[in-house]
């Protein structure tokens, strides 16, 4: 397999991927790009290829990822590549099925994805300022790219690999105006041997304004109207210039709370045969959405009347509506597409393959609870607490290697010798605390909008000594527009109790990484069921399948409340009732032959069973439409 990194190679210096006119050419051949996205990291890696075949079969001929910072530097100056986050060999997948690739390496990527795919540990400094030229910042991207591009140089087309073009940065328009940013990072794709087409994408008029670049191809992002785009395109890089579509939204993605949204195949397939007779190219963002797993979805401020900055965390599926669905099926709206493609581009789509058959998918009936552990049992296993005398967030815990706790839960201890009947936060909680007096739940505050949920009358309190604890979610980092720069997590700012500050806190960050979750299956201390815990705990069950092979399925969490869902040690993702997701998906190659461990975190009233189902339930649904820019709130 080509791994990126061969040395011995000579050095290409010039662009497969040409522009002449409005027209792209590639081996001196006109190339029209019918691009689908889909993220790597998204997908379990044996699926990869059944999911690229699809898209080819679509009648694509490129495809378009992103690359997340965050994954791949969970902590600074530590580097994953492996499993899911090995994109060399999707690389190398993408071009056995014959598809092209547009990377887009960010090093910022918006996606719905934790924090825009920046990486938490950034927020540790105080005057940090992300998507900038602050040499703090091009620093740690600098030598993440040097740990990037030696691994995907030699992975461009001109050295016979599937890259034929490369985004820089991710619509930067709608953030800012810095140039001197926009050329630190286009300089740090170059000059560490990036030497094909470069492209930004931009959402609307004013952003195309504010991240035009020369010798950088803009392309636009948008969903209906395509005619206007074009045209607001043009009158920012000129008429001489290929036109393209980097984000033709095929739906759209959904927040806890809302309903799920949907955009019917008739009329998307009359928005994309729009952008067809204009014989413009096109990237269907998403043509596969796939799954955020653990606790990497995103999440956004919607503005509201008298309500500004409504915080929403983004659900665990990204099935987006796209023409392939979360489980790998093929939907009406794919049919529709590969229906168009062949008919508005039939050079590129005279050979294309039959349409694979679909997964199958099975229901594994129900699966008793069987063990629990307690909240406090699994404070124990996490070890020694963090001292301090303030409550610090996430981002400040003395952990990781100084990155501090990235993802997950923190849990917060005080004291006090007086009966406590009111909490008070300076500062909502990033982002949803449930507080604990003398282990009886008191409430929970939820951060809604910037003024909200600060203040909880308690009374479970006493005469003597008094332990209150308050265990904070961080529901995800926003990861669109200007307020990404105030995401840290956990409690931010002071404490008050009766109006007086508390002090001396003990810190607990519940991360559920794979060393921590190996020491939790093998602990002694389990309990069996029935439990009557009133405060959050761990489930266990047993899924036992007798033989082979193993399918795709559903879990149905419908009876639960909300929490965190592992299967054999893997993050599958949060639930939570308020919806609109019923049913979460759970790839067969997650599981095996033989007993397979469920484990449940339940943060308020757990179920006696889990139930498999053979069929997903996204929720209710809604009709999304996206016809005005999102343009620039600078």
């Amino acid at each position: 397999m080509a791994d990126g990194r061969s040395t011995k190679r000579q050095k290409v210096t010039k662009a497969s991927l040409e522009t002449k006119g409005v027209d792209f050419y590639l081996d001196g051949k006109k190339l029209r790009l019918l691009s689908g996205s889909i993220h790597y990291f998204r997908v379990v890696p044996e699926h990869w290829r059944d999911r690229l075949q699809k898209m080819k079969a679509a009648g694509l001929n490129t495809i378009t990822t992103y690359v997340p910072w965050n994954a791949h530097e969970p902590s600074r100056g530590t580097y994953h590549f492996k499993g899911i986050l090995d994109l060399v060999a999707f690389l190398n997948i993408c071009k056995e099925v014959g598809l092209h690739v547009i990377l887009r390496p960010g090093p910022y990527i918006c996606g719905e994805w934790e924090f825009g795919g920046l990486p938490s540990w950034l927020l540790r400094e105080d005057e940090m300022e992300i998507r900038s030229p602050y040499p703090t910042y091009i620093d740690a991207m600098e030598k993440y790219f040097d740990e990037l591009i030696p691994k995907v140089e030699y992975l461009q087309y001109g050295y016979g690999g599937p890259i034929i073009a490369v985004q820089v940065e991710n619509e930067y328009g709608s953030f800012g105006r810095s140039k001197n940013y926009l050329q630190q990072v286009k300089e740090a794709l170059t000059s560490r041997g990036i030497v094909e087409l470069l492209v930004s994408s931009e959402n609307g008029k004013i952003p195309m304004k504010n991240g035009f670049m020369q010798d950088v191809l803009m392309t636009a992002n948008f969903q209906e109207n395509a005619d206007r785009h074009f045209d607001d395109l043009i009158r920012v890089q000129g008429a001489d210039k290929p036109l393209m579509v980097m984000e033709f939204w095929s739906g759209w993605f959904d927040h806890w709370g809302e309903k799920h949204h949907i955009y019917s195949a008739t009329g998307f397939a009359t928005l994309v045969e729009d952008v067809l007779k204009r014989g413009a190219s096109i990237n269907l963002y998403m043509f596969h959405g796939g799954t955020n797993f653990g606790f990497m979805n995103g999440a956004n401020f919607q503005n509201q009347p008298q309500k500004k900055h409504i915080y929403i965390p983004t659900v665990t599926s990204y099935d987006y509506d796209a023409p392939i669905g979360e489980d790998g099926d093929v939907t009406k709206k794919f049919l529709k597409i590969r229906e168009l493609l062949q008919k508005y581009a039939p050079d590129e789509t005279k050979n294309i393959p039959p349409v694979p058959d679909n997964l199958s998918k099975k229901a594994y009936g129900k699966v008793e609870i069987t063990q629990y552990m307690t909240l406090d049992t699994l404070l124990e296993i996490n070890g020694k607490p963090i001292a301090d005398p303030e409550p610090l967030c996430m981002e400040k815990l003395p952990i990781n290697g100084n990155s501090g706790q990235g993802y997950g839960f923190i849990l917060y201890r005080t004291k006090t010798s007086k009966n406590p009947t009111q909490l008070k936060l300076a500062n909502p909680p990033h982002d949803r605390a449930q507080v604990f007096l003398n282990s009886n739940a008191e409430g929970v505050l939820q951060r809604i909008h910037d003024t909200s949920e600060t203040i909880l009358e308690m009374t479970s309190g006493k005469e003597g000594e008094n332990i209150i604890e308050i265990l904070v979610e961080n529901q995800g980092r926003v990861n669109y527009g200007n307020d990404i720069r105030i995401e840290r997590k956990g409690i931010i700012g002071d404490v008050f109790l009766n109006g007086i500050k508390a002090e001396q806190w003990e810190m607990f960050p519940l991360e559920f990484k794979k060393s921590y979750l190996e020491a939790v299956t093998n602990s002694a201390k389990w309990f069996e069921m029935p439990s009557h815990e009133k405060r959050p705990g761990l489930y266990r069950g047993t899924l036992e399948i007798k033989s082979g092979p193993v399918s795709d399925t559903y879990l149905d969490m419908s009876d639960w409340v909300k929490g965190v869902i592992f299967v054999n040690g893997f993050n599958l993702g949060r639930y939570w009732n308020v919806g609109p997701q019923k049913t979460y998906y759970l790839p067969g190659p997650l599981l095996k032959v033989g007993k397979n461990e469920i484990v449940i975190f339940e943060l308020h009233q757990n179920a006696d069973s889990l139930k498999f189902t053979n069929k997903p339930d996204l929720g209710d649904t809604v009709h999304v439409r996206n016809d005005e820019d999102i343009d620039s709130a600078l």
